[in-house]
């Protein structure tokens, strides 16, 4: 408010502008001064931490227990699904298509043609 040009007027009107600028300074320096602080807000109080109960590590442990069990029986249906799986890789590569005569070996045969008047 202190940036108001007062030179061109007659010296009563810049008396009562000066007037009416100090009483807006001093009405508004009265205003931040009655102003009461903002309420601080309260926190809430802490809650309260209770220690566990004799039932609480029970229900715990038996939610333990539960899932272990269950990780116990996942893992035992893999591994029989991998030895079940083996044993048929094992069946499928063991299987004999022809009868062979254990007798008649590729060295026999072998020993058959030699003529031993050759030496």
């Amino acid at each position: 408010m202190s940036n108001v040009n007062t030179d061109g007027l007659p010296p009563e009107m810049q008396a009562r502008i000066a007037q009416i600028i100090e009483g807006a300074k001093q009405k508004q320096v009265a205003a931040i001064e009655q102003t009461p602080e903002a309420p601080r807000p309260v926190a809430p109080p802490a809650p309260v931490v209770r220690t566990p109960s004799l039932m609480d590590h029970t229900i715990q442990l038996r939610q333990e227990v539960a899932f272990l069990t269950q990780r116990v029986e996942a893992m035992g249906q893999v591994t029989e699904a991998v030895g079940n799986a083996v044993g048929q890789m094992y069946a499928m590569f063991q299987q004999q298509t022809t009868v062979t005569d254990p007798g008649t070996t590729y060295s026999q045969n072998f020993q058959d043609q030699v003529d031993d008047g050759d030496y």
